[in-house]
C-alpha cells in the first residue's frame, strides 16, 4: 500500500531530485570558502534563499507567500525545496541557501562543520508534541526492546536525537542497537521488506506507516515536550545589517498563522493541496504540532529559557553520539532580537 503520505514524500523527493545536478556542480567546481562567503555578501538585496523540506509546520511559510504577506512586508523569499532535513542542511552547507528550516540538531551540526557560518535561530516555527515518533514492529513494545534491533534514522537529523533520547530512557545507547541510515522516503519500503525493526520518523512518512498497521509508536516527542523544536535559522553574514528583513519574515509568519487560526478549514485546504495530500491528513499532522506566533515564542528565547536548555541537551547528546566534536557553540545560535523588532 503506497498511501496518501507516500505520495507526499515522493512528490517532495522529485522536487529535490531536480536540483541534484546543481548540487553536484557546486561540489565538483572546487568553489572555495571565499566563494561561499560571497553567497552571503548581500548582492541580492533582501532576497532570502530559504532551504525547506516537507513538514506541516513549515507550510505556513508557503502560505505567507500565497497570501501575499511576504511581498507586503517587503521581503522576497526564494524557496530551495529539498525532500528531507538532511537535504536542507546539505543545501545550506553547499552555499545554496541563506537560511534553512530545521531542528536544533541540524543547527548544531552545521555550526560544528562551518563555524564561520554557524546559523542563527531567528524564529521557532513550532515544537513537536507527538508528531516525531519512534515506531517499532510488534512484539516490540518499548525502547528497552530495541537492544540488538535494526532502527532506521535519517542521518544527522533530529531523528537521531529522538532515538538517542528514547534509548536514554531505557538505559541504552547507540551502541546497543543497529542504526540503519536512510532517507525518510525509503523507510516505508524498508519496513515492508523487513529490513528494519523500527524507524524514527515524522509526518508525512509517520502517517503512512501508522496507516499500514505494521508498527506501533513506542516513543514520541510528546515524551520529551519542548525538546524537538522546528526553527528557521539564518546565516550570520546574511542577517547582519538586515534586522528589518528578518523581522519582516517574522511578521509575515505571524500573519499566516493568524489567517490559519481565523480560517482553519480554508488555510488547511490550501496548504494540503500544495503538498498533494487530503485536508484531513494535513489537519491530522497539525494536531501533534504546536504552531507559535512570535508573541508566543518570546519565552522560548529568554536567557536560560527553553530554547537554550534544549540546545544544551542536543549538544550533549550529539557529542555523546560522536556527531559533533568542536567547541560548544550553543551560546551563538539563539537570537531573540528579531522577534522584538517584529513586535515593535
Amino acid at each position: 500500500m503506497r498511501g496518501i503520505m507516500s505520495a507526499w514524500a515522493e512528490r517532495a523527493a522529485r522536487r529535490g531530485a531536480r536540483r541534484l545536478a546543481a548540487v553536484a556542480a557546486v561540489l565538483l567546481s572546487g568553489i572555495g570558502a571565499a566563494a561561499l562567503a560571497g553567497c552571503d555578501s548581500g548582492d541580492d538585496g533582501d532576497v532570502l534563499r530559504l532551504a525547506i523540506n516537507p513538514w506541516p509546520g513549515y507550510e505556513f511559510l508557503y502560505l505567507a507567500r500565497e497570501r501575499g504577506y511576504l511581498a507586503e512586508e517587503g521581503l522576497k523569499v526564494d524557496f530551495v525545496e529539498r525532500p528531507d532535513l538532511g537535504g536542507v542542511r546539505a543545501a545550506f552547507v553547499a552555499g545554496e541557501a541563506d537560511a534553512m528550516t530545521v531542528t536544533l540538531t541540524e543547527v548544531l551540526r552545521t555550526c560544528d562543520e562551518l563555524p564561520d557560518r554557524c546559523p542563527r535561530v531567528v524564529l521557532a516555527a513550532d515544537y513537536s508534541d507527538g508528531a516525531d515518533v519512534l515506531m517499532a514492529v510488534p512484539p516490540l513494545r518499548s525502547p528497552a526492546d530495541l537492544r540488538g534491533r535494526r532502527v532506521a534514522v535519517e542521518d544527522g537529523t533530529a531523528t537521531m536525537f529522538l532515538l538517542s533520547r528514547a534509548l536514554e530512557t531505557a538505559g541504552l545507547s547507540f551502541a546497543d542497537v543497529q542504526v540503519v541510515q536512510m532517507p525518510q522516503a525509503d523507510m516505508a519500503d524498508a519496513v515492508r521488506a523487513g529490513r528494519v525493526d523500527a524507524v524514527a520518523t515524522y509526518p508525512p512518512v509517520a502517517l503512512e506507516l501508522a496507516r499500514t498497521g505494521r508498527l506501533r509508536t513506542i516513543f514520541s516527542s510528546a515524551d520529551i515536550e519542548g525538546e524537538v523544536v522546528d526553527v528557521v535559522a539564518v546565516a550570520p553574514a546574511w542577517a547582519e545589517d538586515r534586522d528589518e528583513a528578518v523581522a519582516a519574515l517574522v511578521r509575515a509568519w505571524d500573519r499566516a498563522v493568524e489567517y490559519w487560526r481565523e480560517n482553519a478549514g480554508e488555510a488547511e485546504a490550501v496548504m494540503a493541496a500544495r503538498e498533494g495530500v487530503s485536508t484531513r491528513a494535513f489537519a491530522e499532522s497539525l494536531a501533534h504540532i504546536r504552531i507559535l506566533r512570535s508573541a508566543e515564542q518570546r519565552f522560548l528565547f529568554t536567557q536560560g529559557g527553553p530554547l537554550e536548555r534544549a540546545v544544551a541537551h542536543h549538544d550533549r547528546l550529539l557529542r555523546r553520539a560522536g556527531l559533533i566534536q568542536g567547541p560548544d557553540r550553543s551560546g551563538q545560535v539563539i537570537v531573540g532580537e528579531y522577534l522584538q523588532t517584529a513586535l515593535r
